[in-house]
């Protein structure tokens, strides 16, 4: 009765009282009770995150290191279409979808339409934001323009320059809201892009100025005040990490460029950093749920794209044959055999990278065949080698060289070249592996400081002497110097071998198979495993970088 006889006392003052407040302002103390509703419910946000799938629009071999005795069929466009609907259906709030990168070079349809066949593709899949690897270059500066203002998402990138103008070539941001939740996407590429591709491809470009962009994360959380900030970088697994620490205002970072398989999130504070493989094998799929302002849960997927639980999407599947269909005959023709898997997915070494190195070597009568380490390209299983798996395995051909080099210029440039393997700054490092020798055996310690890293060095058996001269055959990088062979710069007496890396490659392959290549220790570090899977999962206490090794740690392998 007390508490009732108040209320019944207090009631026409407070009546009034409340009528006279909102008139005054509008009737903006009706709204007030819904905002601060809106603000402490849960949101749900998904990301499905793709990258480096190197233009294999076709369900391919892949490895999986759990499994080693057996190759997989994964990936290809048409199943990546029914897991991004898939997921896309069952999410329980907003999803965004993102490309990170390295998606218009890696096959022979994309090398022989430059690029032009995977846009329809790509498009199909509904991305919301996009970056540009450091492998959209390829088919030139105007043609990597071009492409990434034909697809129909965001693409974003803070430190793509045009070299003589110094503006940026795409936006660095974009702000995107769904079902409630306001994300901020940043885009970073590869910085040492234009540094480390060919010259030609690369004119006009510059992907070098990463200056201020923990300034203009700060700024843009500020004046838009978004639920989440993204950023979606091209720069490999370590400095992806080193960026969640070094600028602490990130939520999440969707890293790409090493291919790396990450299976367990790493924290660095209180953001997330996740790599989805590589080749289209493999989805990354986070799920985060918001509350005040803050992530209060997070659940992540790296999802297996296989035959098994993925079936292809009829109408994706339909449109790739349509756009492989002038070049399906040229892609199965048949140049040769292999008894074992060729295969690129060690640091150290690669039967893949061994067969390249070999045909240059045979082409150029030369003490030293030398490739680089690439990462791109899926196995090739025992059976017919075809001509589409040259053009995975080098998707664009090249002239060749060979010249004279001293012993002491070998190892200065082997001493360069595993500098970007296996820096101790990470930004430092490069995206790919060390150089894949033929005739040369190479042993080093990984963790050693800069420039002391090279422990010996053999050439047909006997160890290199300084002031020796060996004949040293490279691929030709177009734009560079004529003295400059696989990256090792003034070579002297240069020439050009007869014909193309491809046709070395073709004629190797016909004359030596069936092939039986298998690991021959032709590149050793005394302070590794034989068998480096993960660059970021063996190396992260010698980068200091946070992150249980079981992040990328192979699973059953624990």
């Amino acid at each position: 009765m007390y508490e009732v006889s108040i209320m019944r006392t207090n009631f026409l003052p407070r009546l009034a009282a409340i009528l006279l407040l909102s008139a005054a302002i509008g009737g903006m103390a009706l709204q007030m009770p819904r905002h601060s509703s809106a603000e402490t419910r849960e949101k749900h946000v998904r990301f499905l995150h793709i990258a480096d799938t190197h233009a294999q629009l076709d369900t391919h071999w892949e490895y999986l290191p759990e499994d080693p005795n057996t190759l997989h069929k994964m990936g290809g466009f048409a199943r990546i279409k029914t897991a991004l609907d898939e997921f896309r259906n069952s999410a329980p709030g907003a999803v965004f979808i993102l490309d990170g990168g390295d998606t218009f070079q890696g096959s022979a349809v994309a090398a022989w339409t430059k690029g032009e066949a995977i846009v329809a593709p790509l498009n199909a899949l509904r991305i919301d934001v996009g970056i540009p690897g450091n492998w959209e270059v390829v088919y030139g500066p105007d043609t990597f323009k071009m492409l990434l203002h034909e697809v129909n998402y965001k693409v974003l990138c803070y430190n793509f320059q045009d070299s003589r103008t110094g503006k940026r070539i795409f936006p660095p941001s974009a702000i995107l809201e769904k079902d409630g939740v306001r994300v901020a996407f940043i885009g970073v590429t590869d910085p040492t892009t234009t540094k480390r591709q060919p010259p030609a491809e690369v004119q006009g470009l510059d992907s070098t100025h990463m200056e201020g962009l923990r300034s203009y994360v700060q700024n843009l959380k500020a004046a838009e005040h978004p639920d989440l900030v993204v950023l979606v970088d091209h720069t490999g697994l370590a400095p992806s990490v080193q960026l969640a620490h070094d600028i602490p205002e990130l939520d999440i970072v969707l890293s790409a460029h090493t291919h790396e398989r990450v299976y367990e999130p790493i924290l660095v504070g209180h953001t997330i950093v996740v790599e989805p493989g590589s080749l289209g094998s493999f989805l990354g799929k986070l799920d985060i749920t918001l509350k005040d302002g803050k992530i209060v849960d997070h659940n992540y997927q790296l999802v297996y794209i296989d035959g098994d639980h993925f079936p292809e999407d009829p109408k994706m599947r339909a449109l790739i044959q349509n756009i492989e269909k002038p070049y399906r005959m040229r892609m199965d023709r048949v140049i040769g055999m292999t008894n074992t898997p060729l295969m690129r997915d060690d640091v150290l070494e690669s039967t893949m990278d061994d067969l390249v190195a070999d045909s240059v070597r045979e082409a150029a009568h030369s003490d030293i065949g030398v490739t680089n380490g690439f990462r791109f390209s899926p196995p090739i299983a025992p059976g017919p080698i075809t001509e589409a798996d040259l053009w995975n395995m080098l998707p664009l051909d090249a002239k060749m060289k060979v010249g004279k080099t001293t012993g002491r210029q070998l190892r200065s440039y082997l001493e360069d070249e595993m500098e970007l393997v296996f820096a101790q700054n990470p930004f430092a490092l490069s995206g790919g592996w060390g150089p894949r020798p033929s005739g040369m055996e190479i042993t080093f310690h990984a963790r050693a400081p800069k420039g002391e890293r090279i422990r010996s060095i053999r050439v047909n058996g006997n160890d290199v002497a300084d002031a020796q001269v060996y004949t040293f055959g490279g691929c030709e990088r177009d734009g560079e110097s004529l003295d400059t062979v696989c990256r090792m710069r003034d070579v002297r007496n240069v020439h050009y071998v007869p014909g193309t890396i491809h046709e070395a490659l073709e004629s190797f392959i016909r004359k030596h198979s069936p092939l039986n290549y298998r690991r021959q220790g032709r590149v050793r570090a005394d302070d590794l495993p034989s068998l480096v899977w993960s660059q970021y999962g063996i190396l992260q206490d010698f980068w200091n970088l946070p992150g249980a090794s079981k992040a990328t740690e192979v699973p059953g392998k624990n």
